[in-house]
């Protein structure tokens, strides 16, 4: 496949991508925004006009298949172009925060009453 048809082959994934989770609202392709890629997968952002949740996107071309796999997420484009750059949490990290919720008697009552 030449570098030119390939670097846009991420497009053409998203046709089967076409209807929001949320309120089956028809996605606008040419409206994703790209916000990571390497040699064979792409991350895309995407909104709904209709409803404006998010939805991220994870296209995989391999060999002459494209592949795609999404989320609905909370996060704007900015937020998830900003937080890909960012290190991951550590398990340290988690058991830390992990410990901190459970001090507080407040936000530990609220999650065991849901």
């Amino acid at each position: 496949m030449p570098s030119s048809k390939k670097s846009e082959s991420w497009r053409e994934a998203l046709k089967f991508i076409n209807r929001c989770p949320i309120c089956s609202g028809t996605y606008n392709g040419k409206e994703a925004k790209l916000f990571a890629k390497n040699d064979t997968a792409t991350l895309v952002h995407m909104t709904c006009a209709e409803c404006a949740s998010y939805f991220v996107a994870m296209v995989l071309v391999v060999g002459q298949g494209v592949s795609s796999v999404g989320m609905v997420t909370d996060l704007s484009f900015d937020d998830a172009r900003r937080l890909y750059r960012e290190e991951p949490l550590s398990t340290d990290e988690m058991i830390e925060a992990h410990e901190l919720i459970q001090k507080n008697l407040f936000i530990h009552s609220l999650i065991l009453n849901r």
